[in-house]
Formats: structure tokens, C-alpha cells, sequence
């Protein structure tokens, strides 16, 4: 059973070492049972720990506030640190947080072994966030959320049997 940690909550050094960790990059804005629920639901079998960038207080918060910026600097640590990224912008969403991590990610996880980790769905953009997840040797898994847990799932896996 994943254990899942919530934003602004930051894992130790102990636990980073001891925990492989997801990271979902994605829409807040959900519709029906919302799409990060349906990718933890998939990993339940899993020993890992997830993190989970939500927090009811950031939404409120105004752009170019310290607080926002606080916000966005939590979430590019996370996904940097992580061993596993799911970056998920659907093209009906709008995730400009998303995509300035996955613009992160690009610019800091120079190492293309690291940045096969990250693993990114969805069609937003009219397609660009795939070919910029291409472009960047990330890993772009198409337009199909399941497809994106499987392949996820295997990145997951060899990271945890690296441990």
C-alpha cells in the first residue's frame, strides 16, 4: 500500500534513500472521480511512497505572491527528487504549474538514463506537451492515462528493485 505524501510535506534523507516516490504533475481541476485518485487506486499494491502536489490552501493563492512561488518551488523539488514522474495534462485541462515543472524537469534532469523517469500523457497543447516531452528525451506515453500507469508501473518497479 502506497503511502502518500501531501503537499507542502517534505520527505527526509532517510526516506528519500529508503522509499522509491512517484510525483503527479498535473490539472487540479478534476472531473468525475479525478484522474491523480485513479493513478494512486493503480499502484495499491505498491510500496512506495506517492506525492501528491494538491493543497486546498495554494488555489487561493494570488499569482506572483511569495506564497505562489513557495508553491511552485515545493512541487519542482518534489518532481526533481522523485524517482518517477507521471507530468498527465489532458487537452480539455489547464495545468500551467504542470508545465512549468515538466519545463523544469527538462532543464535540470540533464542525464537522459534520470530523465527516462519521466514519463508524460495527455494532449495538451494541440500535442506540443508530447513532442516537448520527446524533444527533451523524457518519455511521452501518448493520450491514454492507463497506458501511462503501465509504463509508469515498469519505471516504478526497476526503481524499486534498484533499491
Amino acid at each position: 500500500m502506497p503511502t502518500i505524501l501531501s503537499a507542502p510535506d517534505r520527505l527526509t534523507a532517510a526516506q528519500k534513500k529508503a522509499t522509491t516516490t512517484l510525483f503527479l504533475a498535473g490539472p487540479f481541476e478534476d472531473t468525475g472521480t479525478g484522474w491523480r485518485d485513479d493513478v494512486i487506486a493503480a499502484y495499491a499494491d505498491l510500496d512506495i511512497t506517492i506525492i501528491d502536489p494538491r493543497n486546498e490552501r495554494w488555489a487561493g493563492l494570488e499569482a506572483g505572491s511569495p506564497g505562489r512561488r513557495g508553491a511552485y518551488d515545493w512541487q519542482c523539488a518534489a518532481a526533481f527528487d522523485a524517482d518517477v514522474v507521471i507530468v498527465w495534462v489532458p487537452a480539455e485541462a489547464q495545468a500551467p504549474t504542470a508545465l512549468m515543472t515538466l519545463g523544469y524537469l527538462a532543464a535540470k534532469r540533464g542525464n537522459a538514463k534520470r530523465s527516462s523517469s519521466v514519463i508524460v500523457g495527455g494532449d495538451g497543447g494541440d500535442g506540443l506537451v508530447q513532442l516537448f516531452a520527446q524533444n527533451q528525451q523524457l518519455f511521452p506515453a501518448g493520450n491514454d492515462l492507463d497506458e501511462v500507469v503501465r509504463i509508469a508501473r515498469l519505471a516504478l518497479e526497476q526503481a524499486i528493485a534498484s533499491r
